[in-house]
């Protein structure tokens, strides 16, 4: 068999092409074209910053992840189940670059399957220290235990299904109540609500807390209504005010009222909010935070988005997309250069055939 050398243009040619593929890779990758083969996109904009808040895209529910200053991880809810696969890959791609290992505190702000759905795949997943929990106790627990406080005993199989796996992991079970604060040297966590644990309506045990970082302040709303609204008024008063909220209940009409918004005096207002979101948020709730200028940061609009403190300042950015059009054109070009080169060298390869015989 004939050996056919390969001329000096077509080396050249052939040269320039694995040149063109590595100007192609370099745009491709550093340029942020692998987004377009990631679901779950981490927002790593803060990354090894000391404090970050993480507002994650699970669709109609809630899931924040928050890192505090002396390393400790702190998750608010953790979305319906169906959404339990992104939360899971989103949280692992934050452990992993922030070199963290476990979530030191987990608290499900109340008992809709919106906000703990996803708990056990977390719970499974993930090294969580201690769960908080509002003051109502499980089925399991009623079957298994002498109950020491006089809360009610809902009966979620959703509910119980968690805290049975809480107890089995060893994980410390803690009721959450006002005025309740997790230790931090650094930042302050304080619960605000509830008051008591008689409410008729379960959004109105939800977890209402405040964290300040820094001068700054973020409250968290949960599913409160407007009744938890009025006794956080009489309660806290002007020490309400706060640089970021949560908007309570995806926005829905029956919280975030005037009188509260006035207090608390927002400069952002985060939403988190699916596809099929029930007619949420309520236009009436809109036109209260646009009449404000505030910011409105909304998870059906910007995906997942982080924010952090810096120069005295709260910034935020919302979820990477694929931005690399440039690495688009290079694959064209690419390809285009690949049948131009082929065509050409069998050309070479014909040529040479032909001269030899």
């Amino acid at each position: 068999m004939k050996k056919y050398k390969i001329n000096d243009i077509s080396f050249l040619k052939f040269s320039l092409f694995i040149l063109i593929i590595i100007v192609f890779c370099l745009i491709f990758f550093l340029g942020g074209g692998v987004l377009y083969f990631e679901k779950v996109r981490y927002v790593d904009s803060f990354k090894f910053y000391d404090f970050q808040i993480h507002v994650i895209n699970v669709g109609q529910g809630d899931a924040i992840l928050i890192k505090l200053p002396d390393n400790h991880t702190l998750l608010i809810d953790t979305g319906e189940e169906k959404s339990s696969n992104i939360l899971k890959k989103y949280i692992n791609q934050f452990l992993k670059t922030e070199n963290l290992n476990c979530i030191d505190y987990l608290i499900l702000t109340h008992l809709d399957s919106d906000h703990i759905g996803g708990a056990e795949v977390i719970l499974n997943n993930f090294n969580v220290k201690s769960l908080y929990r509002p003051p109502i106790y499980s089925v399991y627990e009623n079957e298994n235990f002498d109950l020491k406080q006089d809360y009610s005993i809902v009966d979620s199989q959703i509910y119980s299904n968690i805290i049975q796996l809480t107890y089995e992991q060893n994980c410390d079970l803690i009721f959450f109540q006002k005025d309740l604060e997790i230790k931090n040297e650094f930042c302050k966590i304080k619960f605000l609500s509830p008051s008591n644990y008689n409410y008729s309506e379960s959004n109105n045990f939800s977890a209402v807390i405040q964290i300040e970082f820094q001068n700054k302040r973020f409250l968290f709303m949960g599913d409160a209504e407007e009744i938890i609204e009025q006794q956080l008024i009489k309660d806290y008063g002007e020490s309400l005010q706060s640089d970021v909220i949560k908007i309570a209940h995806h926005g829905s009409k029956t919280s975030t009222s005037q009188e509260f918004l006035n207090i608390v005096q927002p400069n952002i207002a985060l939403l988190s909010v699916g596809e099929n979101n029930y007619g949420l948020p309520s236009i009436d709730v809109l036109n209260r935070l646009n009449n404000l200028n505030i910011n409105i940061l909304s998870t059906y609009d910007d995906g997942s988005f982080a924010l952090t403190v810096l120069n005295d300042e709260v910034i935020f950015a919302v979820e990477p997309v694929p931005s690399c059009d440039m690495a688009i054109v290079l694959t064209f070009f690419v390809l285009l250069m690949l049948v131009i080169f082929k065509a050409n060298f069998q050309k070479t390869q014909n040529n040479q055939n032909i001269k030899n015989h």
